[in-house]
């Protein structure tokens, strides 16, 4: 059986922290329940370094790592492929890793990584996400829920709400009650990124 194809993102899911921090205890439930030796985690950046923080916390392994992945450019829109702009720099030869995601949407990202870490000859890779789409290519040995939303998480809040302005058309009011926030809220991230960027800029 075919996997859907990747849609237009037609509705948007507001994650909020809470959220997330339950997502990942059930993430930690499962990989608890299989008694798994993990020597490593390693979260994809951006979005997947705190999530893997809170399930070094959650699962008591301290030792993590990070690999930087390039792919989307914005909502429903991304590059052909993965690329890794910022490899792993730990040993991890003989050892057993768990590589955390936010989402795996088409699941390419997901794949460069387990690709790249085999040549330095782990013992195992497991991988983990938040969320899972229908259509990804690959499906995550641990997950807490599948969706085919585009999902607004709290690390992109303000990143997505600029978009849905600037490039789908929508009004800050309008912006805000999507991601579930106030509109006092929005007005104040805008501001404040507006500020931030004015001073850079000089």
């Amino acid at each position: 059986m075919s996997r859907p194809k990747h849609p237009e993102p037609a509705r948007f899911l507001p994650v909020s922290w809470r959220e997330v921090e339950e997502a990942c205890l059930n993430i930690a439930e499962q990989i608890a329940s299989r008694s798994l030796n993990i020597d490593l985690i390693v979260g994809i950046l951006r979005g997947g370094w705190i999530p893997a923080r809170l399930l070094s916390d959650y699962l008591g392994v301290y030792r993590m790592g990070a690999i930087e992945v390039k792919f989307y450019r914005g909502i429903g829109d991304h590059a052909e492929k993965p690329v890794i702009t910022q490899p792993l720099v730990t040993e991890i030869r003989n050892q057993t890793i768990l590589v955390v995601d936010d989402v795996a949407d088409t699941g390419k990202t997901l794949n460069t990584v387990v690709s790249f870490l085999s040549h330095y000859g782990p013992h195992k890779v497991f991988t983990a996400t938040l969320f899972v789409k229908p259509w990804s290519i690959i499906r995550p040995d641990f997950y807490s829920r599948e969706t085919d939303a585009w999902i607004i998480f709290p690390w992109d809040r303000a990143e997505i709400i600029e978009e849905l302005v600037s490039k789908h058309g929508m009004s800050l009011e309008e912006a805000a009650k999507t991601s579930g926030d106030s509109i006092e809220f929005v007005q104040r991230m805008f501001r404040t990124r507006s500020r931030f960027t004015d001073n850079v800029d000089r």
